[in-house]
């Protein structure tokens, strides 16, 4: 906090400054930076990415979601409208119901990564 200050504002020739820590610049120095035409992002911006991640983790970890429960309904949605589009297909191509079931395989995946089916698959690229 307030690590620039006014003492310190002369020696920095930077056009724009983001401020990565939390209220490293005081009021003061922020009125001669500005002055200076010195663009200055807040730290309210620059750390909104991780603050929104850190939120989302939190509430996964209080609800006690793994990783792969976040995604589930999304890729179940997904697969089950890849079966259907197939279906669609088949069935206007060859003018009939033609129906298109998943394999076992297919169907089990279907079900989402588990957290260790993700640690598995990440580490394979290692």
């Amino acid at each position: 906090k307030a690590v620039v200050s006014t003492q310190s504002t002369g020696k920095i020739k930077a056009r724009v400054i983001a401020e990565g820590a939390n209220g490293p610049i005081t009021p003061a120095a922020d009125e001669i930076l500005i002055a200076n035409n010195q663009l200055v992002i807040p730290d309210i911006y620059c750390n909104s990415g991780g603050v929104t991640v850190s939120y989302f983790e939190w509430l996964k970890n209080l609800n006690h979601v793994s990783y792969g429960r976040l995604t589930f309904k999304y890729e179940f949605d997904s697969n089950k409208h890849l079966l259907q589009s197939v279906q669609s297909s088949l069935e206007s191509r060859f003018s009939g119901k033609i129906p298109v079931t998943p394999t076992p395989e297919f169907e089990a995946a279907m079900g989402g990564a588990s957290e260790k089916d993700i640690v598995h698959s990440g580490l394979s690229y290692t």
